[in-house]
């Protein structure tokens, strides 16, 4: 009889081990048919296979050596489109967005590792393209830029830490241009400089 009960308790613990280990590998993405960027080549921004320099197409993901995902997405014809994913390696998403083509397109989002935002992009043609956002690691509004072909053009806005708004102006081709305007820690106004593409022009003081 204790022969029996050890028996089928030791079928059991196997059961047990063997389902653990099925949930463990479909978790990691092992027993799926995804393709890991890690045994691949890249050129150009094509994706080939190793050993017949064949183009890639098909679902991705790789991971990080402690077991992480690392990056998810698709490949096709051997450059990354549609939507993408990209983990830090502790688990927490890092940047989320599109491609067409191997170029990112659209609106991206990138994070710290403590999960907080870290900026809000937008590319045309993998190019920097509209009003991008960063922030502080703590989750706050560091600075808003606005970009045209890769390319600062447009408003400029700079903040403190602790929320303050302490410059608010402009930028053509990547360089100060027009009214740039400086506040104190209390919202007031203190200065306004006058740029001409790169070169400060004229300063009134508050």
């Amino acid at each position: 009889m204790k022969t029996f009960k050890l028996t089928r308790a030791m079928r059991h613990f196997r059961l047990v081990v063997a389902s653990m280990a099925f949930l463990f590998l479909m978790n990691l993405g092992l027993l799926e048919n995804f393709i890991s960027l890690n045994d691949l080549i890249r050129e150009n921004r094509v994706y080939f296979f190793k050993e017949n320099k064949k183009t890639v197409s098909g679902l991705v993901k790789t991971f990080w050596s402690n077991g992480y995902v690392e990056n998810t997405g698709t490949l096709l014809n051997g450059l990354k489109e549609e939507d993408w994913e990209y983990f830090h390696d502790n688990g927490k998403l890092r940047a989320k967005g599109s491609y067409i083509k191997g170029k990112k397109s659209g609106k991206w989002l990138t994070y710290f590792d403590n999960g907080n935002m870290r900026s809000k992009e937008v590319y045309s043609e993998d190019k920097k393209s509209g009003i991008w956002v960063f922030y502080y690691r703590s989750g706050n509004i560091r600075t808003q830029e606005e970009y045209k072909d890769n390319n600062l053009e447009g408003i400029w806005k700079f903040y403190l830490e602790s929320g303050e708004l302490i410059e608010s102006g402009f930028q053509k081709n990547g360089v100060r241009n027009g009214l740039l305007e400086i506040f104190d820690k209390s919202g007031d106004l203190v200065k306004k400089e006058t740029w001409v593409m790169g070169t400060l022009k004229e300063v009134e003081l508050y």
